[in-house]
């Protein structure tokens, strides 16, 4: 035997060694090509075929020797590599090997040499059944090849790679890949090792014709072994395909090999670009297709359809299919990059239809891995609508096809988050309180999947500036396990709220702050339909005008108790069927441009503790129907065009600590009832036409904040005034027709922080040194206040118009 240390020589156009150059990769090709197919007849050819005299046929042995020395070297170190670690298994699967059997190839194709002799098929999936060539063997199609093949190649038989002594010859149908037997996913393997892989499958499940598929190679003591062991594996073969079908109807056979080498070099130029990790902006921007070259279409076709069926209760059949659309791409992103949604796809029980199960799941979505499929698609949909101008700055591990959903946030330190410090912005998880140690109570705990726990809660959590640009999808309302969503500070964000939101059936919280200028519009009326809602927080989204649905067919088991709609650009009316909001307990809808009447039915709203309409372009009287809330503490109708006298019934309300009517048109004096208010601390009346005493304010004992200012407000202050309160008194008196002396417990009062009583007709020196010393703001008119460091004389007028603003300072101040 010649030299057992060389190699066979591999048929790979595209391997070569570290040190070789492209001149010799072309001569290895050309050998390669020669070696293999007769140009006339598309056979294995003879050696004695191999030139036509134009080259010397003992340089051409002496080539294929040195390039098969090389090339084998790799290819056996890369072998062993591939059948032991080639599969990675995921952390919960068993790995497994399939042992070669009698009449198949036990080669698995080598790293850096089967992409030169794949065909352009199998450059786009990796799946192709028609033509595969690897090292020691070579796929040719039968001549009525409808996706099944005749196999021809051959094996050495010796431990050292030669064809010698022991090689056979082996011939026989290939049978149809089973898509069942794909455990792995698209994103978990490189292109080259999923061709890998379906190349053995495609060996191990290899069926012989009958005994004589499989014969030795004849072998020749006087000569070369290798060209002997391969001109007789050729020979036998050529002379076996002569049975099978005529010469002359594989002559297709030449044009596909060379197509098959050409896409080979370009596959190996452009796979190390492929292979190098995408950023994480580039992630987000993939536009994933069927015809990627690294969709697989003939696994993936499966997957779609399958995907399809599953998600068109959702989103339209020509959303899915349109490439272009964010719906597209999401499912596109689904069945090609998403390692589990591909796995739950491809282990579909062909009995029942459903796919595997998730670890425990949601506990309102359940466990159903079509559930999980979903719950990926929508969160992908989200992504690649609100990233169509631009990448997110930060991709929070959105469309990360290894980690579970509930791990796509990155967490950021803030000091406003439930958590504490710990935001984590994106999307999380949560466990149900109690659930765990011992049900002693967890306010909350965050998970990153569900391996060992049912999840209670999705959270949707972007409060931060995330340039978030384009809507919000339909899909999203889909999003049925949310509990919260949040989003703030997304300048680029437009459209409006979907429609579709009334399907999040455990959405308890929502707030949009601070985004625009673009996003706005009508609320949907479905989002007030929802029972377990609690929150609705809208705020600080200038731009676009906002505006509440006209008719809104509310519940008795509606759990709505905060609505807080502020400086939003709200216009229209407020709609009467808020009063329908029976658990409502703050209403909110300050500083927007909400105009007409306060609705009557306002009044019906048994719960509402906190009530501002301060801010917008209401007329039309008070209603009196406001006295009948039995627990509002705060009602603030500031700064509006109100009109008419300050209705009785408002005494009623004995709960209340704050009325601010001030900036309105009101006139007439203050009702007697409002003697009855013993709780309020907080009264505005400012900047109306009020007339009269304010004599009744002495009854208020916890009264510590009055504002009357600019009004026709006359006599003397009463001399019980705030007398029966402790805390600190803030008093704006100005501008009315104040007569007499300040009262003489003002000069006993510690607490007087602030009196501003200027612009009115008090007794000269009205004012006690006392005042002067225990108050720290202290503005009245000269004559009436001798010990007055500023004073007002009539003409410093800045002196003079002084003022505290109510709807500022003190609007909010139980908020």
């Amino acid at each position: 035997m010649k030299n057992e240390e060389e190699k066979k020589t591999t048929p790979t156009g595209a391997e070569k060694s570290d040190g070789g150059s492209s001149g010799s990769l072309k001569e290895e090709e050309k050998i390669e090509k020669d070696a293999i197919v007769d140009s006339g007849s598309g056979k294995l050819k003879a050696p004695e075929d191999e030139h036509n005299g134009s080259d010397d046929t003992s340089d051409v042995n002496e080539k294929k020797k040195q390039s098969a020395h090389q090339s084998n070297e790799k290819a056996t170190d890369a072998n062993v590599k591939h059948v032991h670690q080639g599969v990675q298994q995921n952390d919960n699967e068993e790995a497994t090997s399939t042992s070669p059997q009698e009449g198949t190839i036990a080669e698995i194709p080598n790293e850096n040499t089967n992409a030169a002799h794949e065909d352009p098929a199998v450059l786009e999936n990796g799946d192709d059944e028609r033509s595969v060539v690897g090292p020691g063997f070579m796929f040719i199609a039968g001549p009525d090849y409808t996706g099944r093949g005749i196999q021809t190649g051959y094996v050495s038989g010796s431990d050292d790679g030669n064809i010698d002594e022991g090689a056979v010859i082996i011939e026989g149908f290939l049978p149809e890949d089973d898509p069942s037997r794909r455990r792995r996913s698209r994103a978990e393997r490189t292109r080259e090792q999923r061709t890998r892989e379906h190349v053995q499958r495609l060996i191990d499940n290899a069926i012989t014709l009958d005994d004589s598929a499989v014969r030795p190679i004849p072998f020749e003591e006087d000569g070369d072994e290798e060209n002997n062991g391969l001109e007789a594996a050729q020979s036998n073969s050529s002379e076996n395909h002569e049975e099978v079908g005529k010469s002359d109807n594989r002559r297709w056979f030449l044009p596909l090999l060379g197509l098959l080498i050409a896409a080979g070099v370009t596959l190996a130029i452009a796979l190390p670009l492929s292979m190098r990790g995408k950023s994480e902006n580039e992630a987000q921007d993939m536009t994933a297709s069927l015809s990627d070259a690294d969709c697989l279409p003939g696994e993936v076709d499966v997957r779609f359809e399958l995907a399809k069926s599953i998600l068109s209760s959702i989103t339209s059949l020509d959303l899915l299919e349109d490439e272009t659309t964010p719906q597209g791409k999401a499912i596109r992103w689904i069945v090609c990059d998403d390692s589990i949604s591909v796995q739950l796809l491809e282990n579909q029980d062909p009995a029942t239809g459903n796919l595997p199960k998730q670890k425990h799941g949601f506990r309102l979505g359940g466990d159903a891995g079509a559930a999980q499929v979903t719950r990926r698609y929508i969160l992908a949909v989200f992504s690649y609508s609100t990233s169509q101008s631009s990448p997110w700055n930060d991709s929070l591990n959105f469309l990360s096809p290894d980690l579970h959903e509930c791990n796509w946030h990155r967490n950021y330190t803030r000091g406003n988050f439930p958590f504490g410090d710990f935001d984590p912005v994106g999307v999380f998880c949560t466990i149900d309180k109690g659930e765990l140690n011992n049900g002693e109570g967890v306010v909350s705990e965050i998970l990153l999947n569900d391996e060992d726990h049912l999840l209670y809660n999705l959270v949707l959590n972007f409060r931060i500036d995330n340039d978030l640009n384009g809507p919000l999808p339909l899909e999203i309302g889909h999003l049925i396990d949310c509990s919260s969503i949040g989003l703030e500070n997304n300048i680029r964000l437009a459209g409006s709220l979907p429609q579709t939101i009334g399907n999040m059936i455990h959405l308890i919280n929502i707030s949009l702050l601070l985004n625009g200028p673009k996003f706005g519009g009508e609320l949907p009326s479905s989002l007030f339909q929802l029972k377990n809602l609690y929150t609705i927080h809208i705020q600080d989204n200038l731009g676009k005008v906002w505006s509440l649905p006209p008719n809104v067919q509310v519940g008795d088991d509606t759990q709505l108790e905060r609505l807080l709609l502020v400086r939003n650009n709200f216009a229209g009316i407020i709609p009467p069927w808020l009063a329908k909001l029976k658990q409502l307990q703050t209403l909110d809808l300050s500083m927007n441009n909400f105009q007409g009447a306060i609705p009557e039915a306002i009044g019906d709203l048994s719960s509402v503790k906190y009530l501002n309409l301060m801010g917008n372009n209401l007329n039309g009287e008070i209603p009196s129907s406001l006295g009948k809330l039995p627990a509002i503490e705060v009602l603030n109708l500031g700064n509006n065009a109100l009109q008419g006298e300050l209705p009785a019934p408002i005494g009623n309300m004995r709960t209340l600590q704050l009325l601010d009517v001030g900036s309105n048109e009101l006139t007439s004096t203050i009702p007697s009832s409002f003697s009855n208010l013993e709780s309020l601390k907080y009264l505005v009346l400012e900047s109306n036409r009020f007339n009269g005493t304010v004599d009744v304010l002495e009854s208020m004992k916890n009264l510590t904040v009055l504002l009357t200012r600019s009004n026709s407000f006359s006599g003397a202050l009463p001399d019980g005034l705030f007398s029966g309160t402790s805390d600190n008194v803030v008093v704006d008196i100005g501008d009315n027709k104040l007569t007499g002396e300040l009262p003489t417990s003002f000069a006993n009062m510690s607490n007087l922080v602030s009196l501003i009583g200027a612009k009115n007709s008090f007794a000269d020196n009205a004012t006690m040194e006392a005042v002067c010393d225990n108050s720290t703001l202290l503005v009245m008119d000269c004559d009436a206040c001798e010990c007055c460091e500023v004073c007002c004389d009539g003409e410093n007028d800045g002196v003079c118009d002084f003022k505290l603003d109510g709807a500022d300072d003190f609007a909010g101040v139980l908020y």
